[in-house]
């Protein structure tokens, strides 16, 4: 199938015409897993040693996650709430435009060192990605993310030009996915806004009863991974107030880490998430 974009001058020839004749696979296929499958091997294609994630971000509830080879526990722990601290959902939020996000975007400086990276992406192996952002509305948009593990290289500029190239492409196959989730998925309930609900209020008030408003703010850019340098950064306070401010946190909350932080944290989003299972 002909997606009506042109490629010529963009890809190689032989990684155009690989490309072209997996993506007019998946716009033929009228499953919807089974289209992002195909996706993922044109996309591997361009760029091998990649792993896909797929799915579908909204505004007010969590995201839809395609789980490709049968449940997958990062997957299942990633929309039970820990996609509140993900850099692609962030910029999801903040965004209204399709983009192919880099990987500098997705990791950005000192991410790797933050408690969030170690507990979440690093015992899985992942060490890079390049996230496409495809909105379909302006509150609902599908993501295909392509990770690397342990053993492969990091992503290098031409990887990423090549990847950027085909984001249109990306979208219309975006487009059909979509349609046929919906025609698969009928008898679902659909999104829970209600635990969307309850998972951000527990983000919000985290800490809230024995928290300063300025802990608070310090408390959430460490759940997000920053270090202490970017917290005073992003705030415009001194590094030594905002290490002040660290150790007031941790001696309130009763940890010793940023990783306990991020703990507790998540046993928090836990407790909303059995709250909203059990009403």
């Amino acid at each position: 199938m002909d997606s009506g974009i042109d490629l010529k001058g963009t890809l190689p020839l032989t990684l155009a015409a690989s490309w072209s004749r997996h993506l007019g696979d998946a716009l033929t296929e009228t499953d919807a897993v089974e289209s992002i499958r195909k996706l993922g091997r044109g996309l591997g294609a361009l760029v091998p040693d990649t792993t896909l994630y797929a799915g579908f971000y909204l505004r007010d509830a969590p995201p839809l996650v395609i789980d490709l080879d049968g449940e997958y526990e990062w997957n299942r722990d990633y929309k039970e709430g820990q996609y509140l601290l993900d850099p692609s959902y962030e910029q999801f939020l903040k965004r209204r435009q399709s983009v192919c996000l880099s990987p500098k975007e997705m990791f950005p400086p000192d991410f790797r060192d933050s408690a969030y990276y170690i507990s979440y992406y690093r015992p899985y192996g992942m060490i890079d990605e390049i996230c496409y952002l495809l909105y379909l509305t302006d509150d609902f948009a599908a993501y295909f993310s392509l990770m690397r593990f342990v053993g492969a290289p990091h992503f290098n500029a031409s990887e990423f030009r090549r990847l950027v190239a085909v984001t249109d492409s990306v979208e219309i196959a975006a487009r059909r996915i979509w349609g046929l989730y919906q025609e698969q998925n009928r008898s679902d309930a659909g999104p829970s806004h209600r635990l969307h609900q309850m998972l951000s209020a527990a983000y919000e008030s985290f800490g809230a009863e024995a928290l300063s408003e300025r802990e608070k703010e310090v408390t959430r850019l460490l759940l997000k991974g920053l270090p202490p340098k970017s917290v005073g950064r992003m705030l415009k306070i001194a590094p030594g107030t905002v290490r002040n401010h660290i150790k007031r946190i941790y001696i309130k909350l009763d940890v010793r880490s940023q990783a306990e932080l991020l703990a507790l944290f998540f046993e928090t989003l836990q407790e909303a998430a059995m709250l909203e299972t059990s009403a």
